[in-house]
């Protein structure tokens, strides 16, 4: 073999294995900064992905602690509604008032089942305003040790009968095609049967309506329901409100809150009502099938009561128009029973100046609340009504006269009657050809001074500070 030849293959060969390690060289090169990127990459994922969970964690502890320290404030609101209910007077948690309202803060301690303090609550309490019912409680739940802090606002009280747009004790209800009743209704021992429209709950005692209509559900009608049919229910205790009479008078009478007259000695009295003050006249005749008055003497002009009570043991006779005023009228007379019980009639308009709130008007009587004969050809009637043992109603005066607008609430025994119809031809005949029932929301937390009330101590309104 050629010499030549041979070194020319071995310089070949040598070269090619130097090129090689020069490829292999610079390929490694290439390599290492991918892999430290990748690296690089992959341990932020990882550090991103603890951040995050420790983050969630955290979030999730804190979450829970916010929830926490909500369910200690609720446990301050509901302690201090039980606390109402055995001393209704108390809003300084047992001991002495001190300074002005809200009083607090009261501090408690929030202990689970075996006795482990979990945290606290700091209540603070505002008592109702003069001659309301309703307290407002202030609650501030912290769970031990940490920050996250919930505030609770409630107002407590026990509902009123101006909660119901319409509340009728032993009378079967129906109504109307024409008629419209906006807010709640209630009916006790007997059923309801709607053709008209109620905006509201709907409610009866008895799971049937038996009536003009046959035998029904409880709560039937083909009417509008524009709220639920809760049937049945739990009965108002219209036998308490002899109680809440009797409580007034003796308040009135007795304890200086308010304005109280004995027996007029004639035939009652008539209260004319003012922007700031009223009329107090004796009747002395009245028109025994209309309940017009013809005779009467003016004993004096009157500023209403710091307290709003006007408590009459007599017939009276009620119409005017307030002014930024709170006044509860009463006729009764709790020592007497039967037909010598009292009742009020309206011979005229009943107004308010203001539908914001700030004025309100309670009418309570042993029996009945009539509208007189010559009351106005269109009437209205602006106030939470209750008629104990009677019945809320225009006679049969065959009379048809226009529009019977009540703003406010009605609370009655044996009926209500504004209209009287032809069974057989449906026209009206007699009383109000129309009539418009509104509920004054304004009264459903804040009623008329010390209106009587129904049920137990209940959170009325709830929201988070």
């Amino acid at each position: 073999m050629n010499r030549g030849y041979v070194e020319s293959k071995l310089r070949s060969v040598r070269c090619t294995l130097r090129c090689r390690k020069l490829f292999h060289s610079r390929a490694k090169g290439l390599y290492l900064p991918a892999i430290l990127l990748t690296s690089v990459i992959f341990l932020a994922y990882i550090v991103a992905i603890v951040s995050l969970s420790l983050s969630n964690v955290k979030m999730a502890e804190l979450h829970n602690k916010k929830i926490t320290a909500m369910a200690i404030a609720e446990a301050g609101i509901n302690y201090y509604m039980w606390h109402l209910a055995h001393n209704n007077t108390d809003y300084c948690n047992g001991q002495p008032c001190v300074g002005s309202p809200p009083y607090g803060p009261f501090l408690h301690d929030y202990t689970d089942q075996s006795g482990q303090v979990l945290g606290s609550y700091e209540l603070f309490i505002t008592p109702p305003d003069p001659g309301g019912s309703v307290t407002t409680v202030k609650a501030v739940g912290k769970v031990s040790g940490q920050s996250p802090r919930r505030t609770i606002i409630a107002e407590i009280g026990i509902p009123a009968y101006t909660k119901y747009t319409l509340a009728t004790n032993n009378s079967q209800l129906w109504i109307g095609s024409g008629e419209k009743i906006e807010g709640t209704v209630h009916v006790n021992h007997n059923g309801l049967y709607n053709e008209g429209e109620i905006t509201g709950d709907a409610s009866s005692t008895e799971t049937t309506y038996n009536g003009w209509f046959g035998t029904q559900p409880g709560v039937s009608g083909p009417g509008v329901f524009g709220g639920a049919k809760l049937f049945p229910v739990v009965p108002i205790n219209f036998n308490q409100l002899s109680v809440d009479i009797l409580n007034l008078r003796n308040n009135a009478r007795d304890g200086g809150q308010g304005h109280h007259y004995d027996s007029s000695n004639s035939r009652g009295y008539h209260i004319v009502l003012n922007a700031n003050n009223y009329h107090l006249y004796i009747v002395r005749k009245f028109n025994n099938t209309g309940y017009d008055i013809d005779q009467e003497d003016l004993i004096g002009t009157y500023e209403y009561p710091e307290s709003g009570i006007i408590f009459c043991e007599d017939d009276v006779w009620v119409n005017g128009t307030i002014d930024d005023q709170r006044i509860t009228i009463v006729a009764a007379d709790p020592d007497v029973s039967g037909n010598q019980e009292k009742r009020i009639i309206i011979p005229g308009l009943v107004t308010y100046t203001n539908y914001d709130g700030t004025d309100k008007i309670g009418l309570i009587t042993q029996t009945d609340i009539l509208v007189s004969r010559n009351a106005p050809f269109n009437m209205e009637i602006d106030a939470a009504m209750i008629a104990q043992d009677g019945e809320i109603r225009i006679n049969n005066y065959g009379q048809i006269k226009g529009n019977m607008k009540v703003y406010g609430s009605m609370a009655h025994n044996t009926g209500l009657v504004w209209t009287y119809g032809n069974p057989s031809s449906g026209q009206v005949v007699s009383g109000y050809s129309t009539t418009e029932t509104l509920m004054d929301y304004h009264n459903v937390l804040n009623p008329p001074p010390q209106f009587p009330t129904t049920g137990a101590y209940a959170i009325l309104s709830w929201r988070e500070e």
